[in-house]
C-alpha cells in the first residue's frame, strides 16, 4: 500500500491532535494517582490517541475513502472523548491537572495540551461538517468556539462561587465580579446556540448577526476587565476562567469584524455594479459614433477612384494629348473654311 504525505491543512490538524494526545498520555501516566476517575481519564486520552493515529494513517493511505462520512464519524468520536474527559481533568477535586489548593495548576502539560487537543478536534469536526453540508461559512466555527468558551466560563465561575463565595457580597468585589462572569457565560451559552440554529436553517440576517456579535463583544469587554484585572476571580489563580474569558473576548471581536465585513460587502458589490452599468451606458454612444464614422468612410471610398481607374484616366488623358499633338497645322485653316462654307 503506497504512502503519501498530503499537503492539506486538515492532515496537519490530525497530526497535531496525535502529537498532543501523545503528550497528554505521557503526562498523565507520570502521575501516581490511582483512582477510578484517573483511570477513566487515561482511557479516554488513549482512545483519542488511537483515533487521531487512524486519521493520520488514513490520510496517508486511503484518503479518498476516508474523507466524508468516515472522517466525520472519527472526528465526532474524537470530540466526544475529549469532551467527556476534560471536566474530570479540570476538576480541582480530582487533583489531576488542577489542585484544590487555591486552584493551582499541578500538571501543566496535561492542562494546556488537553485543551489544545480538544480545540483541534473541534476544528476538524467543524471543517468536515461544513464540507458535508456544503456551507463554507467560516463564522460557524467561531460561533461554536464562543459557545464552548462560554460554557467553560459559566462552569468555572460557578465552581469558584461555590468554593470561595459562600455568601453574596455587594459591589465590585471578587464575588460580585464572579457573578458577572456567570451572567456573561450564561448569555454566551444561549445566544451563540440561537445564532447557530438560525444559520443552519438559513434564517440569520446579516444585520441581526452583526448586532448580536457586537453585543457579545461588549459583554466580553467588561468580562475581561472585571474578571482578569484588579480583584477579579481569574487573578486569584490562572485557570480555566482566565483563559476562557480571553478566548471569548477574542472570538467575539473576530465575529464582530467578520459580520461587519459581510454587512458591507453587498454595498460594495452594489456600487461596483452601478459603476459598471454607468461605464457600459457611457461607452455605448462612443461605439455607435465609431460605427457611423466607419460607415461614412466606406461611403466616401465609393466616390474615390481606385488605382486602376486612376491609371485608366491618366492613360486616356495622355492619349488625348498625343492625338492633339498629331494634328497637322497646315490643314487647320482648310478645315475651318470648309466648316464655314
Amino acid at each position: 500500500m503506497p504512502f503519501a504525505v498530503p499537503d492539506t491543512p486538515r492532515f496537519q490538524s490530525w497530526s497535531i491532535v496525535f502529537t498532543l494526545s501523545c503528550v497528554c498520555v505521557a503526562s498523565h501516566a507520570s502521575q501516581t494517582i490511582d483512582t477510578d476517575v484517573s483511570k477513566w481519564v487515561l482511557t479516554a486520552i488513549c482512545v483519542s490517541l488511537v483515533l487521531s493515529f487512524c486519521g493520520v494513517v488514513s490520510y496517508m493511505t486511503i484518503l479518498e475513502k476516508f474523507q466524508g462520512r468516515n472522517e466525520s464519524v472519527t472526528a465526532s468520536l474524537l470530540v466526544i472523548f475529549w469532551a467527556a474527559s476534560l471536566p474530570f481533568i479540570m476538576d480541582p477535586s480530582n487533583n489531576i491537572a488542577i489542585t484544590s489548593n487555591n486552584f493551582a495548576i499541578v500538571n501543566a502539560n496535561l492542562y494546556f495540551f488537553s485543551w489544545a487537543a480538544f480545540g483541534y478536534s473541534l476544528l476538524i469536526f467543524t471543517q468536515v461538517a461544513l464540507e458535508i453540508a456544503a456551507k463554507p461559512n467560516g463564522k460557524i466555527a467561531k460561533w461554536f468556539g464562543l459557545l464552548v468558551s462560554s460554557i467553560i466560563v459559566v462552569a468555572s465561575s460557578s465552581q469558584y462561587g461555590n468554593v470561595s463565595c459562600p455568601s453574596e457580597v455587594d459591589g465590585l468585589s471578587t464575588c460580585g465580579r464572579n457573578s458577572y462572569a456567570i451572567s456573561v457565560g450564561a448569555l454566551g451559552l444561549v445566544i451563540p446556540a440561537i445564532v447557530l440554529v438560525l444559520t443552519m436553517v438559513k434564517r440569520m440576517a446579516a444585520k441581526l448577526e452583526f448586532a448580536i456579535s457586537f453585543l457579545m463583544f461588549l459583554l466580553y469587554i467588561f468580562a475581561v476587565g472585571l474578571v482578569t484585572f484588579g480583584d477579579g476571580p481569574a487573578i486569584k489563580s490562572v485557570s480555566n476562567l482566565y483563559f476562557s474569558t480571553w478566548v471569548g473576548f477574542a472570538l467575539s471581536l473576530m465575529l464582530t469584524f467578520d459580520c461587519f465585513k459581510g454587512l458591507m460587502e453587498p454595498e460594495t458589490e452594489k456600487v461596483v455594479e452601478e459603476d459598471n452599468e454607468d461605464f457600459e451606458v457611457a461607452s455605448t454612444p462612443v461605439i455607435e459614433n465609431f460605427n457611423e464614422v466607419e460607415t461614412r468612410i466606406e461611403e466616401d471610398r465609393k466616390f474615390v477612384p481606385s488605382q486602376e481607374q486612376a491609371r485608366t484616366g491618366k492613360d486616356w488623358q495622355d492619349q488625348s494629348d498625343d492625338e492633339d499633338k498629331s494634328v497637322d497645322p497646315d490643314t487647320i485653316g482648310d478645315d475651318y473654311e470648309e466648316t464655314e462654307v
